[in-house]
């Protein structure tokens, strides 16, 4: 993967839900203030509900530069962001996947459902296949993504993906080992 130098934009994918533990809204906030405190710009879904609106708060709070991008069915006052001058309307999700695979250095993905799962699966293709070279941090908040982290062994084992393929995921567990990561990448 290649280098990232400090002040790139990070596109985060995160579930538009808060989760059922503490721990996941915690460990965002914490994540949140990191990178912002490190000049970090970051490219979101454009909610302001679950974890996305937890990392849009700290955010806007800490006056750092944070980028909504949201599909127009979901454009509505009770799920965007606030700031409409930091929000940008797409026709679907696509298009927002799309834009925010493009605008990106990098990636983060935090817990999340299905819409976390495909963004994360479109850009670990999109590498795969060699159209971008964009490295994908996968924050593994309290183990919640280790039955992930074995199907994609368990893919690899089978035969069915590339030990190149699986090694260009970086799995961290805690924002200690995120901000030492970020760091190595700047």
């Amino acid at each position: 993967m290649k280098k990232i130098k400090k002040n790139k934009t990070i596109a985060i994918f995160c579930g538009s839900k808060i989760g059922e533990r503490d721990i996941y809204e915690k460990e965002v906030t914490t994540m949140a203030t990191l990178l912002s405190n490190n000049g970090f710009k970051v490219i979101y879904g454009g909610g302001k509900i679950g974890l996305m609106g937890v990392l849009y708060k700290i955010y806007t709070n800490l006056n750092a530069k944070i980028f909504g991008i949201i599909p127009k069915f979901l454009n509505k006052p009770e799920i965007r962001q606030k700031n409409l001058k930091t929000l940008q309307v797409v026709n679907s999700l696509h298009q927002r996947k799309i834009l925010m695979i493009k605008k990106a250095d990098f990636f983060i993905i935090l817990p999340g459902g299905f819409g976390t799962l495909d963004e994360l699966f479109e850009i670990l293709t999109l590498n795969q296949l060699n159209l971008y070279n964009k490295p994908v941090i996968i924050f593994n908040i309290s183990n919640y993504w280790k039955n992930l982290k074995l199907l994609i062994k368990t893919m690899h084992n089978e035969g069915f993906l590339y030990k190149q393929d699986i090694d260009n995921i970086i799995w961290v567990n805690n924002n200690k080992k995120l901000i030492t990561i970020l760091n190595s990448l700047s």
